[in-house]
């Protein structure tokens, strides 16, 4: 049988045991061989890589997928582990047959009298096959994705990745069986070429803290609420990864600018309202900050450290609504497996950082050195089970952040910091020191429930002593209400299901009748905020089971015309 037409979950049990951590010769080999012909001589190898590589570049698609099929036949009759083990050694090889087995079975599937798929279950697979290329690749750079030359480069991989939301899209049509609250129209680079610049590296920008800017693209092009009509929009969303292009590389700050100017002025439906109808998605502590012009063509709750001369936020909550950002679902499940029971737990508190001109206050705001102020703490008497630290990998974070009670949660270069979703997850109840920071989806949740805010001015004793003074009851009562935001994540077909989780029988985080959809809640916050219908939690239901990543605060931006 070959492996087009395995059930998808064949495909996954061959993956499930993790990726297989390669030392450091093996990385330095891995990286500086894209094309792995160093490997031309090692005839002892399962798949003759370089070959395959050249096989490749001169067998055009889809002649080349027999080629395809028997290296990824050959490897599934080995160890679960035989892909992981492969990639260590070839960092794009198997990712190669992976992105030529999606598209061909996205292109051999069956479709209706009306073009989309007829049989969901074959979008499935795909998408479970993306999603193996995807947790492969996704770490590099676009530039090395096409200096490697497997024949494909880095557009290729935005347009597959495209095809695979349209198809979500055609299937959440079909069922849909009723009108959804309001209509969203998505600019697209063939429609506006100016975002083609802004939409660069789309698989590379998907993860960490700046995967929120793609993943909410991801959501709206998926959505039924997508409309091709622009006369029956509600609201224009403007996709663009600013931080993302910036933070790597291939573009520098003023250029994103001079991007973002161009795009707006390309806009052909932006005049209609003056953009107070359109959406833009600013997902890093610099907001709309990063497009250094925002206040002019567009006319953050906490001030971004490194833009010093910004000394009013630009945050307002009649327009702007916040959103969370991004965590690697690998973190998640990293700090799911170290949280304790809290009878188990032994430290009173944890808090991993440093205090640093970046990260204390503001240069021409000023306040507390919230950070100063915490590790100060230490050298007072008794603290022995308070737990510091600072330059310790996530592995030794997430131990202590699920053997704590409380976690401290200062501001970072803004007023908001990774921190809080990663102590949540481990089981540690937030302990918020961020005066100015307005958490996410605060009208689903009460978040006094399961957040201790804390005044900065108050730092000192009095606060290692109102800890103390919790009773065990009470801090229980915090973690298992903790435990409802956890459900709070996107869910967006390219990435499909937690396949590391499979190998233990594991459900999604969150999964059941209390799992709620943040893409959902996103999208009630949309339509709050041009002052349409709201809706309880109860109304935030799954759509889309696909991938399980929690948020972390970021902003949607958007522009109209209603007035505080």
């Amino acid at each position: 049988m070959r492996l087009q037409d395995w059930p998808s979950l064949l495909v996954a049990a061959c993956l499930v045991q993790g990726i297989v951590d390669p030392d450091e010769q093996e990385k330095r080999l891995a990286w500086k061989y894209l094309d792995c012909s160093n490997l031309r001589n090692e005839v002892d190898r399962p798949v003759d890589w370089p070959r395959f590589r050249q096989h490749l570049l001169e067998t055009p698609y889809p002649e080349n997928m027999d080629a395809v099929f028997e290296i990824l036949n050959r490897l599934s009759t080995k160890s679960a582990s035989s892909y992981d083990e492969e990639a260590r050694s070839c960092l794009m090889g198997v990712p190669a047959a992976f992105f030529y087995l999606t598209r061909f079975t996205l292109d051999t599937m069956e479709r209706d009298e009306a073009g989309r798929p007829a049989d969901p279950e074959v979008v499935k697979k795909a998408t479970l096959q993306y999603s193996v290329f995807e947790n492969y690749i996704s770490a590099l750079h676009p530039g090395l994705i096409n200096a490697g030359n497997w024949s494909f480069n880095d557009e290729e991989v935005f347009v597959l990745r495209k095809r695979i939301l349209r198809a979500y899209r055609q299937l959440e049509a079909k069922k849909s069986t009723h009108a959804p609250e309001f209509k969203v129209y998505v600019y697209d680079e063939e429609e506006v070429p100016q975002l083609k610049p802004l939409l660069r590296s789309q698989i590379y920008c998907s993860r960490g803290q700046w995967g929120t800017d793609v993943q909410v693209h991801d959501y709206f092009f998926a959505s039924d609420l997508q409309t091709d009509d622009p006369d029956e929009a509600d609201f224009f969303f403007v996709p663009g990864y600013a931080i993302c292009v910036l933070e790597g590389n291939l573009y520098s700050l003023d250029e994103v600018d001079e991007l973002y100017k161009d795009l707006v002025t390309a806009l052909p439906y932006f005049n209609a309202s003056g953009g107070r109808d359109h959406i833009f998605v600013f997902g890093s502590g610099m907001a709309q900050s990063v497009f250094q012009s925002w206040e002019e063509y567009i006319p953050q709750t906490e001030l971004f450290n490194d833009f010093a001369w910004v000394a009013i936020p630009p945050y307002r909550p009649f327009k702007d609504i916040v959103i969370p950002g991004s965590l690697d679902l690998i973190e998640v499940i990293a700090a799911l497996e170290k949280s304790k029971p809290l009878h188990e737990r032994r430290f009173l508190s944890a808090f991993f950082g440093r205090a640093d001109v970046a990260r204390g206050p503001h240069p021409w705001v000023g306040g507390v050195d919230v950070r100063k102020e915490l590790l100060a703490l230490r050298e007072l008497p008794g603290t022995e089970d308070m737990k510091f630290g600072d330059g310790a990998t996530l592995e030794v974070m997430h131990e202590a952040y699920g053997d704590a009670k409380f976690c401290f949660v200062p501001r970072g270069k803004s007023g908001w910091s990774l921190r809080f979703f990663e102590v949540i997850f481990a089981g540690c109840i937030p302990v918020m020191i961020s005066d100015k920071w307005e958490l996410p989806f605060e009208d689903f949740l009460d978040v006094t429930r399961f957040v201790i805010k804390w005044p900065s001015t108050q730092i000192g004793p009095q606060l290692i002593a109102y800890l103390r003074s919790l009773p065990d009851s009470t801090v229980q009562e915090y973690m298992d209400e903790a435990g409802r935001p956890q459900s709070f994540r996107y869910f967006y077909p390219p990435k499909a299901g937690p396949l590391r989780l499979l190998s233990k029988g594991d459900g999604p985080p969150g999964e059941g009748t209390r799992a709620k959809k943040a893409t959902r809640a996103v999208q009630t916050d949309v339509w709050r905020a041009s002052g349409g219908t709201s809706y309880g939690l109860e109304d935030l239901g799954f759509v889309l089971k696909s991938h399980y990543d929690p948020l972390i605060c970021s902003r949607v931006h958007i522009r109209q015309s209603q007035q505080p």
